[in-house]
């Protein structure tokens, strides 16, 4: 008689994943959802966590999202300077299907002497790879949850999977812990119609030439209607304007994917 097989074990991503994404929805408090996050980042070989709305957080918000241990220097740069805006990778869970490589972002976004400088300063803290998961809810602002800072760069894509996974749980279980008497958000800026189509084409990656020909208008009027969108935005630049009228839910994530010639 032929002899019986053992069965396979399961691979490690995969066990990892269903232990923890049950134990993710029994989570009852903060405190328990911090710890095993710590948890988790460590069996994942990362150091850092960081399961955030992407919103203004410089002050206690009981609506939002705002979970993480991230080295100090990087908390202020992103939160306390505001630059969560112009970050790469904040920028890239706009354009991504799912969970992303930090260093596979050049595939869906321009990566620019800002982005550069991002990246490099998130090296000096120690952020040199990272796994993104975009959380999107209809009505709500845009989350993630990353897990950053690898001594094993080159292995870091393992583990895509179960990021995808448990960061979508973790963020789930992270909105269910806000209170349940969510505080009246204050109305976004509203975009009238022209200059919400110039935010769109230069979200595209047009030029105000390129939009000027495209809406029938002239560069002059093109350039009044993104400068003064900046400002409703409180936004320095192009990158800053497209993300945060993405944010305010003034445009769709649709509407910046590049059209057919």
């Amino acid at each position: 008689m032929a002899s019986v097989r053992a069965p396979t074990r399961q691979p490690f991503g995969l066990t990892l994943t269903n232990l923890v994404v049950d134990a993710l929805r029994k989570t009852s408090t903060r405190g328990d959802l911090a710890s095993l996050m710590d948890v988790v980042t460590r069996e994942m070989a990362f150091r850092y966590y960081a399961l955030i709305h992407h919103d203004d957080l410089r002050s206690i918000r009981p609506d939002r999202v705002d979970l993480k241990n991230y080295p100090a220097a990087v908390t202020d740069r992103l939160i306390g300077q505001q630059r969560y805006r112009r970050d790469p990778v904040i920028r890239g869970c706009i354009f991504a299907d799912g969970a992303f490589l930090w260093k596979d972002l050049p595939r869906f976004i321009r990566v620019d002497r800002h982005d550069r400088a991002s990246f490099e300063e998130g090296y000096r803290h120690g952020l040199n790879e990272g796994i993104t998961v975009p959380y999107v809810r209809l009505g709500d602002r845009m989350g993630s949850c990353t897990f950053a800072g690898t001594p094993w760069p080159e292995r870091a894509d393992r583990f895509i999977g179960a990021a995808q996974m448990i960061g979508i749980f973790a963020f789930q279980a992270a909105l269910r812990l806000l209170p349940r008497q969510r505080p009246i958000a204050e109305a976004p800026p509203r975009l009238h119609p022209r200059p919400r189509d110039c935010v769109i084409l230069a979200g595209r990656g047009h030029s105000n030439k390129e939009i000027a020909r495209a809406l029938n208008l002239t560069p002059r009027t093109v350039d009044g209607y993104l400068t003064e969108a900046r400002r409703l935005f409180d936004a320095h630049d192009r990158t800053e304007l497209v993300v945060s009228a993405v944010f305010a839910g003034e445009v769709g994530l649709h509407e910046l994917r590049r059209q057919p010639e």
